[in-house]
């Protein structure tokens, strides 16, 4: 009686493993899938790791996290300007914010958190204008730049007699290469509002946009 009730529980158990069995099998159904922990994007909308191309990138997760959580590590610049900037901060500090701020309360925190802004700020505009190459910007855009500019009022003035309409002339020469900011102070002001919010995510830290 114990061999065959040994038997039939040996023969239970291997239709419940075998796969093509015509009984529920009970344990291969029964899958686990460990929970991925979601990596956070570092990177603003639209954009990804200038390295393999992921928004979400695994293998230069730490390098990415150093240039957009802190870009001034490892960031090399003459103590003589470090100090000049500090006092610049400062100063914009003095004039600009703590005038109302100590009207409203003595806590430093909101300060501070500006003082890491244009801490972040100057970081990140040292380190682009480190990348730039400044004397293709002159040979291919400045030059050609100033060269449009001087043909531009060179035709201006042989159209005007008084210098007084030379401004308004030049500005109807460029016909519609004139830049937009330079249309009416409507749409100046909404090309910097649209230049503005562009910039944010690059020059702010990541928390302050999200806010």
């Amino acid at each position: 009686m114990i061999f065959w009730s040994f038997l039939a529980g040996v023969v239970t158990l291997y239709c419940s493993l075998e796969p093509d069995s015509l009984l529920p099998n009970i344990l291969f159904n029964i899958k686990y899938k460990p929970k991925q922990p979601e990596l956070q994007e570092l990177f603003p909308q639209g954009h990804s790791c200038a390295v393999c191309g992921k928004v979400k990138c695994k293998r230069h997760r730490p390098t990415l996290q150093l240039e957009n959580y802190q870009p001034w590590l490892n960031l090399k610049v003459p103590s003589k300007v470090d100090t000049s900037l500090a006092e610049v901060f400062e100063l914009v500090l003095e004039n600009f914010v703590y005038p109302w701020y100590r009207d409203i309360t003595q806590d430093e925190s909101f300060v501070d958190e500006l003082r890491l802004a244009l801490r972040f700020f100057a970081s990140v505009l040292v380190r682009r204008i480190q990348k730039v190459d400044i004397p293709t910007i002159i040979t291919r855009k400045l030059l050609k730049a100033a060269m449009k500019h001087i043909e531009i009022i060179s035709k201006a003035k042989q159209k005007v007699k008084s210098s007084e309409s030379l401004q308004q002339a030049a500005l109807e020469e460029y016909g519609p290469d004139l830049h937009v900011a330079l249309r009416s102070r409507r749409d100046e002001l909404g090309y910097l509002r649209n230049l503005t919010e562009l910039l944010f995510p690059f020059i702010l830290p990541p928390k302050a946009t999200d806010s």
